[in-house]
């Protein structure tokens, strides 16, 4: 009898049950984050064969966001060039990460008012220079440079431009590391944490690679930017702040130093 008296009040709260569930997930809204299809750990790894594959220290971050705000978070990896198309020119994604008002200007500017597209504060800023094989290699010694497609080397656009450097686009950074490992160019483009973090987890090194600290470099800020939600990046830009310790932990956790 007892039991029986217990399956119906179980019924009779059955219904309340359901609908705070109904509630709960018509609350939950909805966004596709566009990101980049490349492994660049330890910031993000978007380089599986699922477009909606997303990992690393990006991922959990704005995962973290979305659930204190009750979002979902869709990301969704497109190759770099690809990406900005979808996101200015056809607007198929409603926020792009990472993202800088000084990546691609003119491309952005060519489809849209450049001033509506609004930017988050920086979630990580990370030194992004030369590498070598050479400890104390020159600009001018460098006679082949190599880059992620669709990366903008800002520091370096005359060594870019000179049409006696040998120019080389790898479609990730495995590819770019194995490029200078196998002497097939003298320098490449990348973020000094992405170099150590991948140096250590996919390479046994027979001769040390050098970050050129003595070169110039680039402190890319790691935005994330939307055309639609200005008030989502508002609320993300509070979150970075009333976050800090958790996101310290973050970086730890995925040793970024920044």
């Amino acid at each position: 009898m007892n039991q029986l008296k217990k399956i119906a009040t179980q019924l009779i709260y059955l219904p309340f049950a359901l609908l705070l569930l109904i509630n709960n997930a018509k609350s939950a809204t909805h966004y596709v984050v566009g990101v980049e299809n490349i492994e660049y750990l330890p910031y993000y790894d978007g380089s599986g064969a699922d477009n909606r594959d997303y990992y690393g220290f990006s991922q959990k971050l704005l995962t973290l966001f979305a659930q204190q705000h009750d979002f979902e978070f869709e990301f969704y990896t497109l190759p770099i060039n690809r990406l900005y198309k979808e996101f200015v020119e056809h607007r198929h994604v409603d926020f792009k990460y990472p993202d800088n008002p000084s990546w691609k200007p003119s491309y952005k500017a060519s489809f849209i008012d450049v001033n509506k597209i609004i930017y988050s504060q920086p979630t990580v800023v990370t030194k992004t220079g030369i590498a070598s094989l050479n400890k104390n290699i020159t600009i001018d010694e460098c006679i082949s440079f190599a880059t992620v497609r669709g990366f903008t080397p800002q520091s370096f656009k005359p060594l870019m431009n000179n049409e006696n450097v040998e120019l080389i686009e790898t479609a990730n950074v495995i590819e770019l590391i194995e490029l200078l490992l196998k002497e097939r160019v003298e320098c490449i483009y990348i973020s000094n944490d992405v170099l150590n973090y991948n140096l250590l987890k996919y390479f046994k090194l027979t001769r040390p690679v050098y970050f050129q600290n003595e070169l110039p470099t680039d402190l890319q800020a790691f935005l994330l930017s939307s055309i639609d939600y200005p008030d989502i990046i508002k609320k993300f830009n509070t979150f970075l702040i009333s976050h800090k310790v958790q996101i310290s932990k973050l970086k730890k956790e995925y040793q970024i130093k920044n």
